[in-house]
């Protein structure tokens, strides 16, 4: 904000030394001159002398406002390269203590790194178990169903032969 106020007043001053020295170059102008056909020359030379200084003026302006955006900015850097330095003496920020802060976070990311990859190693470790005790579960059920099927076989195994040694107890009694 204070390099743009700075390259408006410069620019404000320039355009004020403009427009004096366009009113200086028209009267010294206007007042020399003799004769009839020359005073009907004189305006058109005053109109292009005129113009000449004005748009010399205007780049002139426009370089001035530039170059003092630029020196305002390089103050601002300037300024807050001061600051930054005073803040790191106040903290005692040193060139040994910052290579010591970064070499800990560079461990601490390799920590959180071996961690993460500890814990996805873990969960499919899990996944794994669950999938083996699913697995398990269901042999467990396909043995108890067979031994079921089994027992149900022998039972009815067992009633076919008691109904045999019935049939034969009853043949053997009518004979």
């Amino acid at each position: 904000a204070e390099a743009a106020r700075h390259a408006e007043e410069l620019l404000a001053e320039v355009e004020a030394e403009k427009r004096g020295k366009g009113k200086k170059s028209k009267k010294k102008k206007k007042g020399g001159g003799s004769g009839g056909a020359e005073p009907s020359q004189e305006p058109e030379a005053a109109v292009e002398g005129a113009e000449a200084p004005s748009e010399g003026a205007e780049v002139l302006s426009e370089t001035a406002a530039a170059e003092a955006a630029k020196k305002a900015e390089e103050a601002r850097l300037i300024r807050l390269l001061e600051s930054c330095h005073e803040e790191r003496i106040r903290l005692g920020i040193t060139a040994e203590s910052q290579a010591a802060a970064l070499a800990e976070m560079v461990e601490a990311e390799r920590l959180a790194e071996e961690a993460e990859e500890e814990e996805e190693e873990a969960e499919a470790e899990e996944e794994e178990a669950a999938a083996e005790e699913e697995a398990a579960a269901a042999a467990l059920a396909a043995a108890e169903a067979a031994m079921a099927a089994a027992k149900a076989r022998r039972a009815a195994a067992a009633r076919a032969k008691a109904a045999a040694a019935r049939k034969a107890a009853a043949a053997a009694q009518r004979s």
